[in-house]
């Protein structure tokens, strides 16, 4: 072990090493600022909110490493060529002001209002002008106190990244974390003057590097992505920024003590002016934390009081993505549910009541209904009058189209309970165009299938499901009136098989959208304006839905959804 004492009271070699390491500190900050600029290109025009803070922030690291790396690389010259010491004023500010915009980068609310941060890098290469860093006392009079601001801001820095993994639980953001207090505790041990060589100093160019090369196996896209977003970053951020700024003073007179010593009455101002400055910082924490986390908790608290007398459709904006804009972001989502189902509820307190009124009158038209198409029945047979005849015919068709009304009826009021059995629905759909073949070619209408290859089989009754097309195809087919295309398709996903049928017809306005599926409302010049209604009912009954998008101009889309057959989904794996 007598070599590496040697090399250890070598100032030469330990010279030599502290240049290498601040390179090697300037090339790991260097890349992992590339990665967080990778990292901050936009996925896609159209990002949403969220995502723009999430480049926002990427941005801003990308940046602070980069200022960390400038600073490294600047120490490392000046000791390798030897010039004047003061020069370490502006590399290790740099280091500083690296690390607060790395905490900006975290803490920020909206990130993307802060990129002048980084900016404030550029007055800070005046220092690097020698008639201006000679004004500066000698570097190593306040030395400790630009290590120890170092050592804050990484501390700092280090807290916040714990409390993003307190609410991420993302590994590597606490291996960042670690890596940050490592660099805290070197710029502890370096605040205490040492020669070189000292424990101290190795101690102090010992955890450094090794903190870096934390930081670039811990730090990647992920970890970056994931940054920010809580209101628990802002607070201890202001907190422990606002608690610097007297002991920063205190630090700075401590150190100027040294050079001219201050007199009793210079000492009882400054006890006045630290109380001052201390009350002035708790002073500014509390006022941000009431504008920042009571009012817009107050503002949603507002919202929901008012919500009975403005109804479901009040909504709140949503700023930001920390605590308070989830809760904001639920609460309209919670209020879009609740309309949703109030809405559903009424429609099917509507339908109820629909259908028992549309039961009793089928009941009670039927049985007269019978009886005035027997009576004509025996009057054709018993009457050979060609007039007659004529009558008793018409009388015939209006009762078997009255009939078919009221077995309409019954059908909408009491519809036959589901079989449910396995059921292929490319299948079921090629049967559906074979019945449907006629009426679309004297129609002029162009259907063209798109049948999803292996298709899972469907859960649900068969001629039930294909009544429902049908009905979706006479519709399209309707809609169509000078000829077009209708498109039917298949396919399966998330554990259920969707049916869609499409038309390029003229769509379905805003207006009406909403009410195509109540019983008896129609736009078309035929038909009942049941069919829709008894097909949303169907497609309810097999546990499914049917939904439906329409553009004016540019035609609509019916997809029943019906569930997948759940012995279909253990073999999948799904």
């Amino acid at each position: 072990m007598d070599w590496l004492g040697g090399l250890i009271a070598n100032h030469g070699f330990l010279l030599g090493y502290h240049i290498c390491e601040e390179i090697v500190v300037a090339i790991v900050c260097t890349v992992i600022a590339w990665r967080a600029w990778r990292a901050s290109a936009a996925d896609d025009g159209d990002a949403q909110e969220a995502d723009r803070q999430a480049q926002d922030r990427c941005l801003l690291v990308a940046t602070g490493f980069l200022i960390l790396a400038c600073s490294s690389l600047i120490h490392a010259l000046v000791h390798a060529f030897g010039w004047d010491q003061n020069l370490l004023y502006q590399t290790l500010l740099g280091y500083c002001l690296g690390l607060l915009t790395l905490v900006v980068a975290i803490a920020a609310d909206r990130p993307g209002n802060k990129r002048y941060v980084p900016l404030l890098y550029l007055p800070l290469l005046l220092l690097l002008l020698p008639e201006i860093n000679r004004q500066f006392p000698r570097f190593g009079e306040f030395r400790p106190l630009v290590w120890i601001s170092i050592a804050y801001c990484a501390g700092l820095v280090s807290m916040l990244l714990a409390a993003v993994y307190y609410r991420t639980r993302e590994i590597r953001v606490l291996a960042t974390a670690f890596g940050f207090g490592l660099l805290c505790i070197s710029s502890i041990f370096l605040f205490f003057p040492a020669p070189i060589g000292s424990p101290v100093w190795l101690h102090g160019h010992l955890f450094r590097p090794a903190g870096f090369v934390v930081l670039l196996a811990a730090v990647d896209r992920r970890v970056l992505r994931r940054l920010g977003g809580s209101i628990l970053y802002r607070v201890l951020a202001a907190f422990a920024l606002l608690a610097a700024v007297p002991l920063l003073i205190f630090g700075t007179v401590v150190c100027y003590e040294n050079i001219s010593p201050i007199d009793s009455e210079s000492r009882r101002l400054l006890v006045f002016l630290l109380l001052l400055i201390t009350f002035a910082s708790a002073f500014v924490f509390g006022l941000g934390v009431i504008i920042r986390l009571v009012r817009p908790l107050l503002l949603l608290k507002e919202a929901v009081d008012r919500l009975a007398e403005e109804g479901w459709s009040r909504t709140i904006q949503v700023r930001g993505n920390d605590e308070i804009g989830e809760l904001s972001h639920a609460f309209n989502q919670m209020t879009q549910r609740l309309s949703r189902a109030i809405e559903e509820q009424e429609r099917l307190c509507r339908l109820a009541a629909t259908g028992e009124l549309a039961a009793t009158l089928a009941h009670e038209i039927k049985n007269p209904l019978n009886a005035i198409g027997g009576a004509a029945n025996y009057i054709g047979k018993h009457s050979p009058g060609r007039l007659i005849q004529e009558f008793v015919e018409v009388i015939a068709e209006e009762v078997g189209r009255i009939n078919r009304l009221c077995t309409t009826l019954l059908g909408f009021a009491r519809p036959l309970e589901p079989d449910l059995v396995p059921v292929d629905c490319n299948r079921l759909v090629r049967e559906v165009l074979v019945l449907m073949d006629k009426e679309a070619r004297e129609q002029g209408v162009a259907v063209r299938a798109e049948l999803a290859p292996d298709l899972p089989p469907a859960l649900c009754d068969a001629n039930q499901v294909k009544q429902v097309l049908i009905n979706l195809l006479v519709n399209a087919f309707d809609a169509l009136a000078s000829g077009g295309t209708v498109r039917i398709a298949t396919g399966a996903a998330a554990g259920v098989v969707r049916l869609e049928v499409a038309d390029d017809g003229p769509g379905i306005s805003e207006e009406k959208i909403g009410l195509i599926f109540n019983p008896f409302f129609t736009t078309k010049t035929r038909g009942t304006g049941l069919g829709l209604a008894i097909s949303k009912k169907i497609a309810k009954e097999h546990g499914g839905d049917l939904e439906v998008e329409s553009e004016v101009g540019r035609g609509s889309v019916f997809t029943l959804v019906l569930p997948q057959d759940p012995g279909t989904k253990e073999e999948t794996g799904e």
